[in-house]
Formats: structure tokens, sequence, C-alpha cells
């Protein structure tokens, strides 16, 4: 089965998105999943769209469970402020 990657990545402040389907390399079928860090490598068979999305919700899965313990972290020092002063 043959795979194509898709990337989002930041660049600035600007997310952009490539898609390679140069591939020629036959590899084992094996199922496939987004990476949170920003690309996925998909079936051939799988459309550009449907991996994208794919992708980009993990990637948004990943970004929410940071910022989620991010915010208890920070409620924590917070809470430790007002006990201290």
């Amino acid at each position: 089965m043959k795979y194509n990657t898709i990337k989002v990545l930041l660049n600035g402040k600007t997310w952009e998105v490539s898609c390679d389907k140069t591939s020629t390399m036959d590899r084992k079928e094996i199922e496939t999943f987004p990476h949170d860090m920003g690309f996925y490598h998909y079936p051939e068979t799988m459309s550009d769209e449907v991996a994208l999305k794919k992708l980009l919700n993990s990637m948004i899965k990943r970004h929410e469970e940071e910022i989620s313990c991010l915010t208890e972290s920070k409620n924590g020092l917070n809470k430790l402020l007002a006990e201290r002063i």
C-alpha cells in the first residue's frame, strides 16, 4: 500500500498545510494515525480533506489538553499565592 503525507506547520503566526504524494514505495498495510506534532502518513485511498480533518482534530485536541493542564497549574499557583500572601 502507498501512503501520502500531510503536514500542518506554523510559519511565524500563520499555519500552513502541505501534502506530499511523491512516495512510490509500496509499504506494508498498517493502520496509521495523525500525530499531534502536525503530520499524518495516510493511505492513498483516503482523501486529502479527510486526512487534514483528522490531523487538525488531533492537533486541536492536544492543544486543549495542554491548555487544561496549564490552567490547572495556574490555578494552583494562584491558590498558593492567596494562601501565602
